[in-house]
């Protein structure tokens, strides 16, 4: 009985193991990439816009590849199998797109959508408290953009980098932060390759807070980058 009870005991704990390694090295949905820079920025996102993968069994590799067979197949479906599938099909056709499922159940993956207005994006970049030092984090989201100027989609083209800020202390020196954060980014990207005379820096304190958000939120402070041209 003891040995029953502690072989139960180890398959769960490997279990739990299990789940929790394969959690940790799921991607974080909401981290953006240099590809979604270039989406935001010029509209160019990769053609995925109306592509989608379906997950079904683990050999398929997230994807269902449809397979015509004739007739004389003697493996072919017959006509009633076919006409129920129709049925199926037609009544899923006019369901809403299925974005998430529990585990072992099939799942349709919608792709990244062609953004409606390019031209401008949050870079995501995070500072020190009170500085225009960027963090280690803060530089990893710069060189993202370092490298969706390299694309095709980008190359040669202009930008304005701007500071923004929350409502806490004075108009003055939030002006003064935005302004200093803001230089202190396109500072890196040119010290990691990209051409200075592609940006112009604007600080814009807290005049131009996030629509739909109170002046004071934290989700004010930010650089956003603004395509010119």
């Amino acid at each position: 009985m003891k040995m029953k009870l502690l072989l139960a005991t180890g398959a769960l704990l490997a279990s739990t193991a299990f789940a929790g390694s394969a959690a940790a090295q799921t991607a974080n949905p909401g981290e953006q990439t240099s590809e979604d820079l270039i989406c935001q920025l010029s509209g160019d996102c990769g053609g995925f816009d109306q592509l989608e993968a379906t997950e079904d069994k683990p050999e398929s590799r997230g994807f269902k590849i449809a397979r015509k067979t004739s007739a004389a197949d003697p493996s072919a479906p017959s006509k009633a199998v076919t006409q129920r599938s129709r049925t199926k099909v037609t009544a899923e056709a006019s369901r809403p797109a299925i974005t998430a499922a529990k585990p072992g159940r099939n799942r349709t993956i919608a792709a990244k959508t062609r953004v409606a207005a390019p031209g401008r994006a949050d870079m995501r970049i995070t500072f020190v408290t009170g500085s225009a030092e960027l963090t280690p984090a803060g530089q990893r989201e710069a060189m993202k953009f370092v490298t969706a100027l390299g694309s095709p989609s980008l190359a040669g083209k202009k930008f304005r980098i701007e500071g923004h800020t929350d409502s806490v202390g004075t108009r003055s020196s939030n002006l003064e932060l935005s302004q200093r954060r803001a230089q202190a980014v396109v500072d890196y990207l040119a010290a990691h390759g990209a051409d200075r005379t592609r940006f112009d820096v604007q600080g814009y304190g807290f005049d131009k807070p996030l629509a739909g958000t109170d002046a004071s939120a934290g989700a004010n402070r930010r650089v956003e980058v603004v395509l010119v041209k």
